[in-house]
C-alpha cells in the first residue's frame, strides 16, 4: 500500500477511534511508525491484540516521507511515548492516561545530502533503543478484568535541541500529574519547547475476563 494512503488511513483511524482529540490534537502526519512485537505481533491502527503478545518491548521502524516540506539530520533526537488513554476503564477514565513507555535521544539514518532524490523519496530507520535514554522502562498493556477494550497509544515526536532532559513522571498513572484525565499532552506542555507531532499508531487490547 502507497504510504500516503497509509497515512490518510491513519487520518481516519486516530478520528474514528478517538486518538484525536482525546490523546493529542489534530497533527499532519509526517509517514509511518511500524511496530511489531517479538512473537510477530504486529501493531496496524486499531487492530486487537492480546496482553500476552504485547509484554516485550517491540521492534519499532519509522518510514519517512521525504517528500513532504519536512527535514531532518542525523543530529536531530526522537522521543517516542506508549500510553494508555482508557484507565482504568474504557468508560472510566480517572486514571487516565497510564504511562507505559517513554524513550528519548532517538536518532534516524538519514541519507547524505549528495543522494539523488529518486534514491529517498522515503527514509526507512529502526529506531534503535539500546542507543537512547529510557526515561521510563517498557511496562506491557495490563487491563483490569471487565474494563473492557483499551486503547493502546504510540506516539513519536521530534525533540526540540533546546530542551536537554525529559522528566520521569511521579508515577504512571496520569503520567505523574495526579489530575484525572491528564495524560502524554500535559507531559509534553510541561517540558515546553517546539516538540512536532510525527506519526502515530496504536492497536486495543483487553482482559481476557469481561
Amino acid at each position: 500500500m502507497p504510504l500516503l494512503t497509509i497515512t490518510q488511513s491513519l487520518n481516519d483511524s486516530v478520528k474514528k477511534h478517538g486518538i484525536v482529540p482525546e490523546v493529542v490534537d489534530e497533527f499532519e502526519s509526517q509517514g509511518l511508525l511500524s511496530i511489531e512485537y517479538p512473537n510477530g505481533s504486529q501493531v496496524s491502527l486499531g487492530n486487537t491484540l492480546t496482553v500476552a503478545n504485547t509484554q516485550e518491548i517491540p521492534k519499532i521502524q519509522f518510514i519517512l516521507n521525504s517528500s513532504k516540506e519536512f527535514s531532518v539530520s542525523n543530529k536531530d533526537k526522537f522521543l517516542l511515548v506508549l500510553t494508555d488513554p482508557d484507565a482504568p476503564s474504557n468508560k472510566d477514565h480517572k486514571w487516565s492516561e497510564y504511562a507505559h513507555w517513554i524513550v528519548s535521544d532517538l536518532t534516524l539514518n538519514v541519507p547524505s545530502e549528495d543522494a539523488k532524490p529518486d534514491e529517498v523519496e522515503f527514509i526507512s530507520t529502526v529506531l534503535d533503543v539500546s542507543k537512547s535514554t529510557e526515561i521510563l522502562k517498557y511496562e506491557g498493556p495490563g487491563p483490569p478484568p471487565k474494563t473492557g477494550k483499551h486503547r493502546y497509544v504510540f506516539l513519536l515526536y521530534k525533540q526540540d535541541p533546546e530542551v536537554a532532559k525529559y522528566d520521569v513522571p511521579l508515577g504512571r498513572p496520569t503520567w505523574g500529574t495526579g489530575t484525572p484525565s491528564s495524560g502524554v499532552r500535559d507531559y509534553i506542555q510541561k517540558h515546553g519547547g517546539k516538540l512536532q507531532l510525527l506519526s502515530v499508531n496504536f492497536f486495543f487490547a483487553q482482559s481476557e475476563e469481561q
